[in-house]
């Protein structure tokens, strides 16, 4: 299991400890560990935690909680993304685009965009990032 960490302009993964649990295989099933993560330090302190659910061939899964007021800011990805909100309520802006989410939108974002995330109430998402090459998109 790995954590997510903002660093700067990109994200990075760090193994979680105390974990056994693959990262990737030929099938996964996840809960939604929503509970656990609120359980722990980080969260408790008043910030942000997350926690990897895949990782491998190609694809990250990262289950993220966020406090009201909490930002991830201004930062990319490697690949394309896609966000979905599963609790509460966010503010994702890419560049002059501000649009506020529910529960109801997907959100998506192609690989090397700069973007940023509000938790406008306590929230809970999962993201999905996927390998991607920037110099050759599909568009």
């Amino acid at each position: 299991m790995s954590v997510f960490r903002d660093e700067g302009d990109s994200m990075t993964f760090r193994q979680r400890p105390g974990s056994d649990r693959s990262l990737h295989g030929p099938l996964q099933s996840f809960d939604l560990e929503v509970s656990r993560l609120r359980e722990e330090k980080e969260w408790q302190e008043g910030r942000r935690n997350a926690i990897t659910l895949r990782k491998g061939e190609g694809l990250s899964i990262v289950l993220l909680v966020m406090k009201a007021g909490d930002r991830l800011d201004e930062h990319f990805a490697p690949g394309p993304i896609s966000l979905s909100i599963q609790e509460g309520h966010i503010r994702f802006t890419v560049m002059d685009e501000v649009v506020e989410a529910g529960t109801e939108p997907m959100l998506t974002c192609d690989a090397g965009v700069h973007h940023s995330v509000e938790a406008l109430i306590d929230a809970v998402c999962l993201l999905h990032v996927t390998a991607g090459d920037t110099a050759h998109g599909s568009g």
